[in-house]
């Protein structure tokens, strides 16, 4: 890894006495104050505050971006639970490139190019189950685990042999629950990639959690832009004012880390709280208060609310109220530390998607480009509950697609409550930002990013450049 090095001129999150910074706040933990997430800082500070807005609407830039991004990185196409019995397959599309995910085997998954090796014919076009893969066209036949059944008139192909004739694999590897592909076979493996995320989620035990809430909306922008609203905080303050009074949004904590192949960079935002941009006045009893009944509306409805002693610690109160909440409703206790009960630790992994340390907001989210238009997009969020003590692991929430002029909160509010609120007002701002990026200054369409709080941001930026321009030039070579 990088060693950090650190420039005095940025400030790191803006705080006072009585609304410290992140770490400040962390530094305070009693309940499991030696988790591993919580005293970490990253390993690159960012410095590239200035991008051509061509690189949120060029379809060049696109173009480039499928062959040496997407083709090139690890992404989080789905989880175990979405296939669960052998036989199970479904299409993934990344762009104008569509893979076949396929249950094969008790516990073996497999991703395919889906494409018959014949003429090309799509093979998977939906969810479903099937004992064999079967080529609608002609009839070309593989078992589930990729070798070949039958070919129709196969001695009109005298080439293609049962050792030869296997289905073409994409590399798929798997962590908590999760399943990851990688079409570059010389990529390092996933493992190698996550760094320190296994590490971090260990105790969150992602493998023992299952889908809740699922939802998918068509965007009316590009994939960075899309996803460059979660990787800051700043936008709360004018997006999301209700939060104010108990999220920390200028004090946060951000970090990147480069792992062996790929990037982390960690968005952390305190709650229970108020925002430094909060009214001087504002009461931090209060506070603490609107965000546990927020909670208990949330994740613990019926859960008698506590009142808050103003005497005594307020976040070990609101998450000893958690914890309480967590083992009347799941049957088993919880031993996270009270920043990960309370607060949203986002980890972003290169180079598109999100994976929240956070009981408060269970939430992964997965960016995707579409397939010929740079100006459009997918978001895709799951939440996922932990199972139950002794239960049976529920089956996996159905996925809803939800339109670009659709509301989310409309379509998911039973499942993901007024946070399906604070995603429609997040997707009300992002056409704009995509309308604006054609709409620049003709002298210098270029954007100009804060230099801690939009770092994450800065730093995806600047290797998703450099991966097209790394592998422009070994096209040359």
């Amino acid at each position: 890894m990088a060693t950090i090095v650190r420039k005095s001129e940025i400030t790191r999150g803006y705080g006072t006495k009585e609304r410290p910074v992140t770490q400040e706040v962390w530094d305070k933990e009693t309940f499991f104050p030696d988790h591993v997430s919580l005293h970490i800082d990253g390993t690159i500070e960012p410095d590239s505050r200035r991008f051509d807005h061509n690189i949120y609407i060029d379809p060049g830039i696109a173009a480039l971006e499928q062959e040496h991004v997407w083709e090139k990185s690890w992404l989080y196409i789905g989880r175990d639970e979405d296939l669960p019995n052998v036989g199970d397959r479904m299409p993934v599309n990344v762009g104008r490139r569509s893979y076949m995910i396929v249950h094969a085997s008790p516990d073996e998954y497999k991703a395919y190019y889906n494409s018959c090796p014949h003429r090309g014919t799509e093979l998977c076009s939906q969810k479903e189950n099937a004992a064999s893969i079967r080529c609608p066209y002609h009839g070309w036949e593989w078992q589930n685990g990729g070798k070949l059944k039958r070919i129709p008139s196969h001695w009109d192909f005298k080439e293609i042999t049962p050792n030869n004739g296997g289905l073409p694999e994409v590399r798929l590897e798997r962590w908590g629950g999760f399943l990851f592909i990688n079409a570059d076979k010389d990529a390092p493996s996933l493992q190698d990639a996550l760094g320190l995320i296994p590490d971090h989620f260990k105790e969150f035990d992602y493998a023992n959690r299952y889908t809740y809430g699922h939802f998918r909306r068509e965007m009316d922008c590009n994939w960075k832009v899309a996803q460059e609203a979660f990787q800051e905080a700043y936008h709360l303050y004018a997006t999301h004012p209700e939060a104010v009074p108990f999220a920390g949004d200028a004090q946060g904590k951000y970090d990147v880390w480069e792992t062996k192949g790929s990037y982390i960079g960690r968005n952390s935002t305190y709650s229970a709280i108020p925002s430094a941009h909060a009214p001087a006045d504002t009461d931090p009893v209060a506070s603490a208060q609107m965000f546990l009944q927020t909670t208990g509306d949330w994740h613990y409805p019926g859960h008698p609310v506590t009142v808050l002693d103003p005497d005594k610690g307020l976040r070990a109160q609101v998450a000893d109220w958690i914890r309480d909440a967590y083992r009347a409703k799941h049957g088993k206790d919880t031993e996270l530390p009270d920043a990960i009960l309370l607060d949203s630790l986002l980890y972003f992994f290169y180079p598109h998607c999100c994976f929240w340390l956070s009981e408060a907001v269970p939430f992964t989210y997965q960016f995707w480009p579409h397939a010929t238009d740079p100006n459009k997009s997918y978001f895709e969020v799951r939440m996922l509950y932990p199972v139950g003590e002794g239960e049976a692991r529920p089956a996996a929430a159905p996925r809803v697609d939800i339109g670009p002029d659709e509301s989310i909160f409309a379509t998911m509010q039973e499942s993901f409550g007024f946070l399906a609120y604070i995603f429609d007002q997040d997707c009300s701002n992002l056409p704009r930002v995509q309308r604006g990026a054609h709409s620049a200054n003709i002298e210098n369409p270029t954007t100009f990013l804060g230099a801690y709080q939009e770092s994450i941001i800065q730093q995806w930026n600047k290797v998703i450049l450099a991966a097209i321009e790394e592998g422009q030039a070994r096209k040359r070579a």
